[in-house]
């Protein structure tokens, strides 16, 4: 089987809380690439954290009209229509990714490790595919199931 590059993904720190505390079952995109079901986002949150959180699985993607992908999404995506709207203001076409199986790392790299640890190691402004030497150390790393208020550890 064929192995898939996984993304990094970065995220604003309450919506990726909202993510770790299964609050949010949809990230929104404005552009994105095709052929990521089944793929893992590792999630790197923004200033003021500035780390490697953890991440999720993609499990579909909805494409369409941002009217046709709210319809889809509104109950998962941890935002209200006004946040959405102003999201996709100019947009004829909205992504939404389905999160499912959601970790976080037992210990979160800060961006300073992050860029010791791997040469040119680059903060996305949306997203990437992650290199392979990210992707090897990333999948190394210890992971806690992430389920709001507990979390059990787990070893890759």
């Amino acid at each position: 089987m064929r192995s898939v590059t996984p993304l990094l993904l970065s995220l604003r720190p309450c919506f990726a809380d909202l993510v770790f505390a299964g609050l949010k079952k949809a990230e929104l995109r404005r552009r994105f690439a095709r052929g990521v079901e089944n793929r893992d986002v590792h999630i790197y949150v923004t200033s003021p954290e500035r780390r490697l959180r953890g991440g999720f699985r993609v499990e579909t993607v909805w494409t369409g009209t941002p009217e046709e992908v709210w319809s889809e999404v509104s109950k998962l995506a941890g935002v209200d229509k006004t946040e959405f709207d102003a999201y996709y203001q100019g947009s004829n076409v909205a992504y939404a990714l389905k999160i499912a199986d959601v970790w976080e790392y037992a210990n979160p790299m800060d961006l300073q490790k992050l860029r010791m640890r791997f040469e040119n190691f680059f903060v996305p402004q949306s997203w990437r595919y992650l290199k392979p030497e990210e992707s090897r150390s990333f999948s190394r790393m210890r992971k806690m199931v992430a389920v709001p208020h507990a979390s059990v550890a787990i070893m890759p």
